[in-house]
């Protein structure tokens, strides 16, 4: 019964792919076929090493969700990072943290996006794990754009840019997710000020690697 309705409001109003125009068919949800095995074929689980987190991975090749990002940053289209977010945690383990961390934006960023994706991830990923996210772990000053900087000027750029932003238990274990892991120097600053503010384990996450 269900297939017949869905049938008969597919006639009615076209679903179509979250990430090209191709309209959905059958049991298809949010993505076509095509989008859906690219995007699978597309993982990396990049691994890596940063001097302030206990480990930190990445889990599809950027070139592959550009669009996405490009939809999620600048197109107005937040509820696409949340439902990267669920996909990653359908295919994941939940894991032993205490919290989410998304990284922050400034204000001035914020106000200029309307939100923050990182906090969609998160949002995405609490869905599935049911595990608490603290939102003004982090807060963070406004820098430069790093889209066309190096990995010393991107790591030059986030000396403290990154503060607490409300008190941390001594010795909880965090999650702290980005959307983008480009050189690290991000996440690192990121880390640094979370385990000044008594974050003991900290697993640094990103949706994409370049």
């Amino acid at each position: 019964m269900y297939f017949f309705y869905r049938s008969f409001l597919d006639k009615l109003c076209p679903r179509t792919c979250i990430s090209c125009p191709n309209i959905l068919e059958g049991d298809e949800k949010d993505l076509c076929s095509t989008c859906s095995d690219q995007l699978l074929a597309s993982v990396i689980n990049k691994q890596g090493l940063l001097p302030s987190c206990d480990s930190v991975e990445a889990w599809i090749d950027f070139d592959a969700v550009q669009s996405y990002m490009h939809r999620i940053k600048f197109d107005g289209h937040p509820e696409l990072a949340s439902w990267l977010g669920k996909q990653y945690a359908l295919l994941h383990p939940k894991p032993m943290v205490d919290a989410l961390v998304p990284m922050p934006l400034s204000s001035k960023r914020r106000r200029e996006r309307g939100y923050n994706q990182c906090e969609w991830i998160c949002q995405g990923l609490a869905t599935v794990w049911d595990l608490p996210i603290w939102n003004e772990a982090l807060l963070k000053q406004h820098r430069p754009a790093q889209a066309q900087q190096n990995k010393l000027q991107r790591a030059s750029l986030m000396v403290d840019a990154f503060t607490p932003g409300r008190p941390i238990a001594k010795g909880v274990r965090i999650q702290l997710w980005d959307d983008i892991w480009t050189t690290g120097a991000t996440l690192n600053a990121a880390g640094w000020a979370l385990r000044d503010a008594g974050a003991k384990h900290i697993h640094a996450r990103a949706l994409a690697s370049e």
